[in-house]
């Protein structure tokens, strides 16, 4: 299987084969901030059709996942000349996974500031 990767700023949408038996369900909806900016510019998934919802579930480890049955597109809510190309993200299992950097000053990880 091909797996599919999307980057979006410091945000990748990883595909999964499937969900991880402890994973439950956080929310359903047509449309969700799934990564939040510091400057309010977050990454945010919205439905192609709002009659359409996908699913947000997390795991016992803090992992974050979307399954989704229809397309959506992932957006950038940014103005201005830094903005993200949106995505079209089509119907499969993802893991969200947010960029990280080691700081070399603190001596730790830290998640990529958008």
């Amino acid at each position: 299987m091909n797996i599919k990767i999307i980057r979006h700023g410091e945000v990748i949408l990883k595909e999964i084969n499937k969900l991880p038996l402890d994973a439950k369900l956080k929310i359903e909806t047509d449309k969700q901030i799934i990564a939040h900016s510091e400057t309010g510019h977050h990454h945010t998934l919205v439905s192609a059709e709002p009659a359409q919802k996908f699913q947000i579930l997390t795991d016992l480890d803090g992992n974050t996942y979307i399954q989704l049955n229809s397309c959506a597109t992932l957006i950038h809510e940014k103005t201005g000349n830094d903005v993200h190309t949106p995505h079209r993200v089509m119907p499969a299992i993802y893991q969200i996974v947010i960029k990280r950097q080691f700081d070399y000053f603190e001596k730790k990880l830290k998640a990529v500031r958008d």
